[in-house]
């Protein structure tokens, strides 16, 4: 370990996070976007989303986002409001300081940002769009 870098863990949080968005990777992405296809137009217009391979990302007020098994939900703290975490997990270092040095190692990335996974990869929403059944419908497909 070199002095400039400190190990960060995400442990629990003593207060969750209001859910401001909800991530499915893998299998659940694939379940997530075929129950959002279940909801009615006017239901899918509330919520906007980012997808990649074997990921969908999905915000909204937290009464609108979706449940299925395995989803993670992420909220904004509001020390650190450029970086969305998991609701009930939060950094080891304050938080603050841990989305600045996420920020400046991910210089190509827009903000927010979302630290998924045990892998900690990050993903941009600050381009994330209406849901549209037809785009969803196309992106299922091709993850299969």
């Amino acid at each position: 370990m070199s002095p400039s870098r400190l190990p960060v863990e995400l442990v629990p949080r003593a207060e969750p996070l209001e859910p401001l968005a909800a991530v499915g990777l893998g299998p659940v992405a694939r379940t997530l976007a075929a129950r959002l296809l279940q909801r009615p137009a006017s239901e899918l217009r509330e919520l906007r989303g980012v997808a990649g391979v074997a990921v969908l990302a999905v915000l909204g007020a937290s009464d609108a986002l979706p449940w299925v098994e395995g989803i993670t939900y992420f909220g904004r703290d509001a020390r650190a409001p450029q970086l969305l975490l998991p609701t009930t997990l939060a950094p080891t270092v304050p938080v603050e300081l841990f989305a600045r040095a996420l920020l400046a190692h991910h210089k190509d990335l827009a903000a927010p940002l979302l630290l998924l996974g045990p892998q900690r990869r990050v993903l941009s929403v600050a381009a994330a769009l209406p849901i549209e059944p037809a785009r969803l419908t196309r992106w299922l497909e091709a993850q299969r």
